[in-house]
């Protein structure tokens, strides 16, 4: 490096020229020669100067290194983008990721693999929710594990619906009716969205006297296989229609026919039969609608029926209400 100042270099020029003015006089040539010789060099040296600073730079390696940087500030944060080339050979095995975030917006991030096209991006996919499907509406005739789950609820509830085998049956349908009943919903005997509900939170029926006996509602329809005070099964029933209404008594059962009795007054095959105040009699039939349509009697579903006979012994009490 050369620093000269201007004041120094005068001062110097002077100096040689000075000593160049005294060349003719000195007696020793080649002296004079080499002394003229120096004054020139040095004279050019100063003029090459030129009184500034020479700096040398670095050479460049054989890499080069472009950095690119774009700041973008938005409110109070700052996103700083930077893309980074190189010469190096590239490497197709090397995952490139090219970040761009423009102002206003969220920042996006696209991954360029061996293997991938560029400019394709790889969308994450999500499992949709399944959805909630609908209870269908159940009737006798229909069949499934919806079904099969309602007499489950039904049996647990006392009520009867026959075999638990998924098959909406006749049986099903007097169960049905019966939950109805004691539920205050339609009396159809169709499992619609009411019923459905009414089931998982169902209403309860209480017996009103202690002991085994049986017990018949007349406003409900209903009749009740009473074990210690508890109703152990809720049965579909049918009391005596206008003109031969069911009187509201409590008595004992007087006797007990056997499977099949038929009736001389009425005519008709009653089946099971437990006669108690004087010729009333709790007997199976065919028809047991869901309204009062019998002579007086109570009419219950023949598939029940043997069962409420044995739970009727002689001098069992029989509460009507």
């Amino acid at each position: 490096m050369c620093v000269l100042g201007n004041f120094g270099d005068s001062v110097r020029i002077a100096i040689i020229m000075l000593s160049i003015k005294q060349i003719p006089h000195d007696k020793n040539i080649p002296s004079r020669a080499a002394f003229l010789g120096l004054s020139v060099l040095f004279i050019l040296f100063i003029a090459g100067c030129g009184g500034q600073k020479i700096a040398v730079k670095p050479a460049e390696p054989t890499t080069t290194i472009l950095n690119q940087t774009s700041t973008t500030t938005e409110a109070t944060s700052t996103t700083t983008t930077t893309s980074e080339a190189t010469t190096s050979t590239p490497d197709s095995s090397v995952t490139t990721t090219t970040i761009t975030s423009l102002p206003g917006t969220a920042q996006e991030t696209t991954e360029s693999v061996a293997g991938q096209a560029p400019g394709t991006s790889q969308a994450a996919t999500s499992t949709p929710e399944p959805q909630a499907t609908a209870q269908r509406t159940l009737r006798q005739g229909l069949g499934g594990e919806d079904v099969r789950r309602l007499q489950e609820k039904l049996v647990s509830l006392g009520y009867s619906p026959g075999a638990v085998d998924g098959s909406y049956s006749a049986q099903t349908r007097h169960a049905v009716i019966a939950f109805q009943k004691v539920n205050g919903l339609a009396r159809d005997g169709v499992a619609g969205p009411k019923t459905l509900a009414a089931v998982g939170s169902p209403a309860t029926i209480i017996a009103r006297h202690t002991g085994d006996h049986i017990e018949v509602s007349k406003a409900r329809q209903v009749l009740l296989v009473v074990k210690g005070g508890v109703v152990e099964r809720i049965i579909n029933a049918s009391t005596g229609k206008k003109g031969f209404t069911t009187p509201a008594v409590s008595s004992a059962v007087d006797w007990k026919a056997g499977k099949y009795y038929e009736s001389k007054k009425y005519g008709g095959i009653m089946v099971w039969s437990s006669f108690f105040y004087g010729g009333i009699a709790v007997h199976g039939f065919g028809s047991v609608p869901s309204y009062p349509a019998s002579h007086g009697c109570i009419r219950i579903p023949i598939p029940d029926s043997k069962y409420v006979y044995d739970n009727m012994p002689v001098r069992s009490m029989v509460y009507v209400y």
